[in-house]
């Protein structure tokens, strides 16, 4: 039983966000607030409407639905990909000044794919970010595509505040890592519960030999025999085929890798 409770504790270590350290919030005069924030020009069939207070660098597509403005017409309000630049419904045409001033390559391929096409100032709202004052025209269609301004729209927020989740390159590279390690650990619990006896690699040691100094724990480099930094000199090296627990928790490995036998 120990041992199905082990693999759902790192499992939920494995999920859980890293720590970052508080921000201390630093207080800007009147002036200040004023020169960070912008106002967005939103152009519709049934006119105009101008939003301020927009803070700098808020992404265009959640500075919209936070004031309730979609960039999405009709059903696409619903079925869309949440702020992934990859269903398009959220192209709107943007003058101003934003960031990335030009779409990236991987915004340009999917304002290419029909029923869309590459034209001055398209843009996926979601892709961009407000750095000055902006006018925004939203068209008509299921993606935006049709050469005549839509209708305003009411936003709805179905999913509340998941449908403002900004997952950049940073956080998505970090899920990323954390669904690798995660896959690990499914792995090796998985190969455990179903082996019969010691770990075939190790035979129960939980100690390899060193694949660094081919468990030597010493190695000749540039004509000078140097100590393995890899195993500290003694030729072996945690047995990851069964370790028990993160692998990727290296304070766990060295703590281990301490308990290493003669």
């Amino acid at each position: 039983m120990w041992r199905y409770a082990s693999f759902v504790a790192v499992v939920v270590r494995c999920l859980t966000p890293s720590r970052r350290p508080p921000q201390t919030a630093l207080r800007s005069s009147p002036a200040a607030l004023v020169a960070e924030t912008s106002s967005i020009t939103w152009r519709t069939a049934d006119g105009s409407r101008v939003i301020d207070g927009v803070q700098r660098n808020e992404l265009l597509r959640t500075a919209l639905l936070r004031r309730g403005l979609s960039p999405h017409n009709n059903n696409s309000q619903l079925i869309n990909c949440r702020g992934l630049g990859t269903c398009g419904t959220c192209a709107v045409e943007v003058r101003g000044d934003v960031e990335p001033a030009e779409a990236s390559q991987r915004e340009r391929l999917r304002l290419s794919f029909p029923p869309h096409e590459l034209r001055p100032h398209l843009r996926l709202a979601c892709q961009c970010r407000v750095h000055g004052d902006v006018v925004v025209s939203k068209f008509e269609g299921f993606w935006g595509a049709r050469s005549t301004l839509a209708p305003s729209a009411v936003a709805k927020t179905y999913f509340g505040e998941l449908e403002y989740l900004e997952l950049d390159s940073n956080a998505l590279e970090d899920l990323g890592w954390r669904l690798r390690d995660l896959g690990g650990v499914v792995r090796r619990e998985v190969e455990r519960a179903l082996r019969d006896g010691p770990c075939e690699v190790c035979n129960g040691t939980e100690v390899v030999g060193c694949p660094n100094c081919d468990a030597k724990g010493r190695y000749e480099t540039y004509g000078t025999e140097t100590e393995c930094k890899a195993c500290r000199g003694s030729g072996q090296v945690v047995c990851r085929a069964c370790f028990k627990g993160d692998p990727w928790d290296l304070e766990a490995v060295r703590e281990r890798a301490g308990r290493r036998p003669d």
